[in-house]
C-alpha cells in the first residue's frame, strides 16, 4: 500500500493539474501562491518517494548481509553453508527485483533501480569480507561475481 504512494500515477496527476488550473480563475489572487504551493507539494513527493526508497532498499540489504553472516558462521559443510548463501542471495533477488518493478516509472527505471540494489548488496558483500577467512570467505568472493548479474 505504501509502495505506491510517492509513485505517481495518472489520476493524482490529472487531479492535481485540475485544481492547479481551475482554483487560479476562482481566487484570482492566490494565483501565485497557489502555483508555488503545487510545485512545493510535488518538490516533497519526490524527495519522500527517493528516501523511503532508499530506507528500503538499505533495511533490504542489511537484513540480508545479516542472515548471510548467520549463514557463514554456523559450523556446517561448506558446501551447504555455500548453498544457503545462494539461496538467500536469489530471495534477495527475487524481492529487489519486484521492488524495482513496482517502483520504477518504467521498465529503464525499473532496471536502474534493480542494478542499484544488486550494487548496494556487493558493497555490503565486501565490507564484510574482512570478518571472515578460509571457506567463508571463499563464499564471499564467489557471491560478487554471482551479484555481477544486471539482467532483470
Amino acid at each position: 500500500m505504501f509502495e505506491d504512494f510517492g509513485k505517481p500515477n495518472l489520476v493524482t496527476l490529472l487531479t492535481v493539474g485540475l485544481a492547479s488550473a481551475i482554483l487560479p480563475k476562482l481566487l484570482p489572487q492566490m494565483s501565485p501562491a497557489l502555483g508555488s504551493a503545487v510545485k512545493l507539494v510535488f518538490d516533497l513527493l519526490g524527495e519522500s518517494e527517493a528516501e523511503a526508497t532508499e530506507e528500503l532498499m538499505e533495511a533490504l540489504v542489511s537484513s540480508t548481509i545479516a542472515e548471510i553472516n548467520k549463514e557463514i558462521s554456523r559450523p556446517t559443510d561448506p558446501q551447504q553453508t555455500r548453498q544457503a548463501v545462494e539461496r538467500t542471495v536469489a530471495q534477495f533477488k527475487r524481492r529487489a527485483r519486484r521492488r524495482a518493478q513496482s517502483w520504477g516509472a518504467n521498465e529503464h527505471d525499473g532496471q536502474h533501480r534493480y542494478r542499484r540494489q544488486l550494487t548496494k548488496l556487493r558493497e555490503a558483500v565486501d565490507r564484510s569480507k574482512h570478518q571472515h577467512a578460509g571457506s567463508s570467505r571463499d563464499i564471499l568472493d564467489d557471491l560478487g561475481e554471482s551479484l555481477e548479474e544486471t539482467a532483470y
